[in-house]
């Protein structure tokens, strides 16, 4: 069965070196969702991901501007705030509901940092300024966790740059078809982050460019920015919380491997119907533990550990 953790968002200007992150998105992580059998700790705690109708390893039309494919129009361009994911603070008010758009009449309901910080930890009504959709080019204002831009109603400015540009990414309610085909409702930091994101395959690595495959709370797997940098290949450390993008496209943040010298390492994914995917002593194991818990869409995925 597959541990609950909690999922959250946020921008940051600087990355501590130690954590190999590069330029270009923000980050996010599960709080140690792995599953590979008991040798993977979960973080209780509130974050919900609702996989939507479609089917995983959909990728988007265009692999830089449907969904959050990264910064602006360009997902490759190395411009903007990257980040690994830190814990919002709770109990900070709320004016209304992204997942219903409870605003008046030319207003939005959106998320935004309601304490100067770097985290979407509110959300409140703002003017509805423009038109765009999920995929198209945004501007914000003051800032990508300022809650201003010009997406229209049901859809926020995300992977901005240092010009405040990025792409429209469209909230969700949770229910089952709230996305569309290919996507996943990821519901993110105690619920203010209601958001569509694509789903994958971390075998196929079937992501745009510039992101990574990796996975979620409730054992499906996301389309997200890629910061690993210089770091996140075989047995190089990633955070003990909330580093699933801390790894290179193809490694999952877990623990277990014969590489791993730190509590959580980057491990290779693995194909269970390949013969001696992994190196000694090594092996494929299922990445739910018993592959008879995996979707039918994942029955395939393991993850290189010590049994």
């Amino acid at each position: 069965m597959a541990p609950r953790a909690r999922f959250s968002l946020f921008v940051v200007v600087s990355v501590a070196a130690a954590c190999g992150a590069k330029e270009g998105g923000t980050g996010v992580g599960t709080g140690g969702t792995g599953m590979a059998g008991a040798t993977v700790g979960a973080s209780a705690g509130a974050g919900t991901v609702t996989t939507q109708a479609g089917t995983a390893g959909a990728t988007s039309t265009s692999a830089t501007t449907t969904g959050p494919t990264g910064t602006g129009a360009d997902a490759t361009s190395g411009a903007g705030t990257v980040g690994f994911v830190q814990q919002p603070d709770s109990g900070l008010g709320n004016e209304c509901d992204p997942k219903v758009q409870d605003c008046p009449d030319g207003e939005k309901c959106t998320a935004w940092a309601n304490d100067g910080g770097n985290v979407w930890n509110a959300n409140k009504c703002v003017p509805v300024t423009g038109t765009a959709v999920a995929g198209d080019a945004c501007t914000v204002e003051g800032g990508g966790v300022s809650g201003i831009d010009d997406c229209d109603v049901g859809f926020i400015c995300m992977y901005t740059d240092e010009n405040n540009q990025g792409v429209c990414v469209a909230f969700c309610s949770g229910e089952l078809g709230d996305c569309d085909p290919g996507y996943v409702c990821a519901i993110y930091n105690d619920g203010v982050l209601p958001i569509c994101l694509d789903a994958c395959d971390p075998l196929l690595q079937d992501c745009p460019q510039g992101q990574a495959c990796i996975d979620t709370p409730n054992g499906t797997f996301i389309c997200f920015t890629d910061a690993s940098g210089q770091m996140g290949g075989l047995g190089d450390p990633c955070p003990v919380q909330d580093g699933e993008n801390a790894c290179d496209p193809g490694f999952w943040c877990g623990m277990g491997a014969a590489e791993c010298q730190s509590p959580k390492c980057c491990i290779p994914y693995c194909d269970l119907t390949e013969p001696s995917p992994c190196d000694p002593p090594n092996q494929c194991v299922s990445f739910y533990g018993d592959p008879n818990a995996a979707p039918p869409q994942y029955a395939d995925v393991g993850v290189c550990i010590i049994p």
